[in-house]
């Protein structure tokens, strides 16, 4: 394997700081993930409140948000390129940290639309420059180990949050949640400040340089490069893949429980929180670490490994979704959530691997505003639009079949990802804009 640093392996391992700063923004990713889910968990108590209709309030939790973060994040990802990270990601915690608290003071439908389209363009600041940040820091095989500490941010912060979010509203009602969440927020852009330091980036031939390398390429260069990338339009395909399995299966999976199985919404609550939370957690740092092993023997593990996942979710959620023993479906449900939570840090770390340091926040702010647009917005509806149509006529058990379309769009992420693997030598390579 060749390694980033010189000195072989053992130079590339990270300084005790730069756990500090993983740590940190795991942090920053856990509030991203609450402060724009909160929504939906408050929701009933928001609805009373401002009254708004079911149509609105997904139009809140969707569009409104989704859109604006997606296409947001491409020229602030590209900014950050150009004026250090760090920078970025602490203005866009202070901001969406503010919106946050301020959101408890809406007082109609408008003012929530507001809220939620600004904060859209605050969260858009972080999962790509802290991406990028990472990447720089962790090298070789520790990039996936990072990246999936990086991702179990947001799952170990619903654990943390949701219930004092829930506690909060029983007892004050929902406005109070807001503000607290936000304070919590502008505390950790303080610690970003202080802690978090833009580290050397590497170059196309595995030196470093200083942050000032990203003036040499344009907005209009570094989009260029990243999209005449053969393996970064593969993975960017297998991601998209991804992502629609993903979203279809998390938006109807607690429907085809309660239509299917009979599930309340307190069973389905206990049942999905234990799994997609702490088998979920679980299961990302044990799939980081498991990848960050093999690439030890040949970097191109990190392409294989996520077509294993993807190619294992397969039988994993058929078994789910046809079965009727509860056994059966409870063991399909845990290896759906093992396989899938593996698979995301090693899509990162890869798109992470593939990009040249000069414009690795801004293709992977590319990459997400496909995964998100595509993915998030094409399985839900595909399957509903299955429901209510071709396959109405099977009544409850229509939801069963529609969503036979996430195994589907799996297989076909493995073939994407396989396609990025023959691209790979036993060394990662990465994409040099004069080059590509």
């Amino acid at each position: 394997m060749a390694p980033d640093r010189a000195g072989g392996e053992a130079g590339l391992r990270p300084a005790r700081r730069d756990y500090v700063v993983l740590g940190i923004l795991a942090g920053t990713v856990g509030l991203n993930t609450v402060d724009r889910n909160m929504l939906g968990l408050l929701m009933p108590l928001i609805q009373k409140d401002v009254h708004l209709s079911d149509v609105g309030l997904g139009l809140l939790m969707g569009p409104a948000f989704v859109i604006v973060y997606s296409i947001a994040g491409v020229p602030i990802a590209w900014l950050s390129d150009k004026v250090g990270r760090r920078n970025i990601i602490a203005a866009g915690l202070a901001f969406w940290s503010s919106v946050t608290a301020c959101t408890g003071l809406a007082m109609s439908a408008g003012h929530l639309l507001i809220a939620r389209m600004l904060l859209g363009v605050g969260e858009a600041s972080n999962m790509a420059p802290s991406s990028a940040l990472i990447g720089d820091m962790f090298r070789g095989s520790y990039r996936v180990m990072a990246m999936a500490v990086f991702s179990a941010g947001g799952a170990v912060a619903i654990m943390i949050f949701y219930p004092l979010i829930g506690w909060i509203a029983q007892h004050h009602g929902w406005r109070p949640a807001y503000p607290i969440m936000g304070g919590i927020g502008l505390v950790i852009t303080l610690l970003v400040l202080l802690l978090v330091r833009e580290p050397a980036r590497e170059d196309g031939r595995d030196a470093t340089v200083r942050v000032d390398v990203a003036g040499n390429l344009t907005f209009r260069e570094a989009m260029g490069a990243v999209l005449r990338s053969r393996a970064f339009l593969l993975l960017c395909f297998g991601g998209t893949a991804v992502s629609i399995n993903y979203s279809a299966l998390l938006a109807w999976l607690p429907t085809f429980m309660q239509r299917v199985h009979g599930l309340d919404a307190q069973q389905m609550g206990a049942m999905l929180g234990m799994y997609k939370g702490l088998v979920g957690v679980a299961a990302t740092i044990g799939g980081g670490l498991f990848v960050t092993w093999v690439m030890r023997f040949d970097a191109r593990w990190l392409a294989w490994a996520p077509i294993l996942f993807c190619m294992g979710m397969v039988p994993a959620q058929m078994l789910l979704l046809l079965a009727q023993d509860p056994l059966l479906w409870h063991v399909g449900l845990a290896l759906e959530t093992i396989l899938m939570s593996g698979v995301t840090p090693c899509l990162f770390a890869l798109l992470i691997t593939l990009l040249d340091a000069r414009m690795r926040a801004t293709g992977t702010a590319l990459y997400l505003l496909i995964f998100n647009l595509v993915g998030q917005s094409v399985g839900p509806v595909l399957v509903g639009i299955l429901n209510d149509g071709p396959l109405a006529h099977l009544g409850e058990d229509a939801v069963r079949y529609s969503l036979l379309i996430a195994p589907a769009v799996g297989a076909l992420a493995a073939l994407m990802l396989f396609g990025l693997s023959l691209t790979m030598n036993d060394r990662h390579t990465e994409m040099d804009p004069a080059t590509s």
